[in-house]
């Protein structure tokens, strides 16, 4: 249906819970406005909203009631309260979850994330963060050019919304009226991508929203065949995952239509998107504080922290992402005078640790492998810290031996003395439950080399 058909139907049959899609759309327009505000009109709404969850959070949450018991807490000392603060990790939510949510909590929902860790971690959101997570996505996608109304085609993995579209019929509906189809990305099988193909042809998305790996093996399969897509009109939005640059190539080539990258999680919504002028994410100043633990956060990739200041019904508040990133300096030419993630490395259980103490990036191995023939996809896994597998799965004829010969003795110079890599093909590499893909994994427990330092790649 038409834009203006959607926008339409969706005011008149969906806002049925107490104007909760009106408000969404009011915080939408927030969230737009605040990007163009001067610095210092930022910083007061900033530290006023900081302000405002250390206060409830100190009273109401057993966790921070303990941390900042006799803490004076202000607008204008906010920052440096929170600076204080030690991280919270999901490990601690996991062990005792009770001591993180508020006792003056009303209209909860529980939710689930188990992300790239696998590890599944229940949490609360009250009404007005669900309504701040909706408009952060809205945000995000509106970078890319989107705007109400517009049909989205969403490639993603998440088996309690694949399954849920499946058995809940007001949610199919819902995404009816709003212009919203969704395509399983755990299955990728050729004859499965073969129907998307003749689904997102008929449907002709503005958007695409999809994992990084799903979308580009859709451009995979769709240049193998040579077909030329006539969708989407608008843009493609890659989430959920590391972007390479390989990858943003490979899809702008084949779908003729620019890549926006975006960055958030299932806790809290978009934390950062791409604008037209590509020079990192835009952090979603109105909802979050962003901070990247490292000595040179501009060059050199930290932990990500993140102080979420819409939930009060559980508060994250230097909550570790498990993310690594890069801040990105100066100001971006689009106008928007908000903060930027130069990029997200990856995450940190994916980091690999070498036997001289060197942390090594997943990104360093995607470096390796730009561009070689006959490589459609890999993963490098560290089984020890001598030990390492390069599985391969080939495109076309795959490729030739001299070249892995020569990826392997770069791989072995590059980890040290006594270190073996031993390459496999493979016909097809899997995926997480999720229906995510890790390029690289660690079968090592990070924790025993805690002091290593983090490297871009081996020294």
């Amino acid at each position: 249906m038409t834009p203006w058909i959607s926008r339409f139907l969706a005011a008149r049959l969906l806002d049925r819970q107490a104007g909760h899609r009106q408000r969404v759309a009011e915080r939408f327009q927030r969230l737009r406005h605040y990007d163009y505000l001067g610095c210092e009109s930022r910083e007061v709404i900033r530290r006023v909203r900081l302000a405002a969850l250390l206060a409830c959070a100190a009273e109401h949450v057993p966790h921070f009631r303990t941390l900042l018991k006799g803490v004076s807490i202000r607008a204008d000392n906010a920052l440096e309260v929170l600076a204080d603060l030690p991280p919270m990790t999901r490990e601690q939510i996991q062990s005792d979850r009770a001591r993180f949510v508020s006792d003056a909590a009303q209209e909860v929902r529980e939710d689930y994330t188990g992300g790239s860790t696998g590890t599944p971690m229940k949490f609360l959101v009250d009404p007005a963060a669900q309504r701040a997570r909706e408009a952060s996505i809205m945000w995000a996608d509106s970078l890319a050019g989107w705007r109400p109304g517009h049909r989205i085609a969403m490639l993603w993995g998440s088996d309690r919304d694949v399954c849920s579209a499946t058995a809940n019929l007001r949610l199919r509906l819902r995404w009816l009226i709003e212009n919203r189809r969704w395509f399983d990305a755990f299955e990728m099988s050729e004859r499965r991508l073969e129907s998307y193909h003749r689904a997102l042809t008929r449907f002709r998305p503005h958007l695409i929203v999809a994992y990084a790996s799903a979308i580009d093996e859709l451009a995979a399969y769709l240049e193998q065949k040579d077909l030329r897509p006539p969708y989407p009109s608008l843009a493609i939005v890659s989430s959920a995952e590391v972007l390479t640059q390989g990858m943003r190539r490979r899809v702008e080539a084949v779908f003729a239509c620019p890549v926006y990258d975006r960055y958030g999680n299932r806790e809290a919504g978009a934390i950062a998107a791409e604008c037209s002028e590509h020079r990192g994410l835009h952090v979603n100043e109105f909802d979050f504080i962003v901070e990247v633990d490292s000595p040179d956060p501009f060059r050199r990739p930290g932990p990500l922290r993140l102080t979420y200041l819409a939930n009060y019904a559980m508060p994250l508040i230097r909550y570790d992402s498990g993310d690594l990133a890069l801040l990105a300096e100066g100001r971006c030419p689009c106008g928007r005078g908000t903060r930027r993630l130069q990029r997200i490395v990856g995450r940190i259980s994916d980091v690999i640790v070498t036997r001289n103490g060197n942390r090594i990036h997943g990104e360093y191995v995607t470096h390796q492998l730009y561009g070689v023939e006959g490589v459609r996809r890999f993963q490098f896994i560290q089984e020890s810290l001598d030990e390492y597998r390069l599985l391969l799965q080939p495109e076309g004829k795959g490729p030739p031996v001299e070249v892995t010969e020569e990826i392997r003795r770069r791989l072995e110079t590059s980890l040290g003395p006594g270190v073996r890599v031993m390459i496999e093909i493979r016909p097809q590499l899997e995926k997480l439950p999720s229906g995510k893909f890790r390029f690289t994994a660690s079968r090592l427990r990070e924790g025993r080399h805690g002091d290593a330092e983090t490297t871009g790649g081996p020294r």
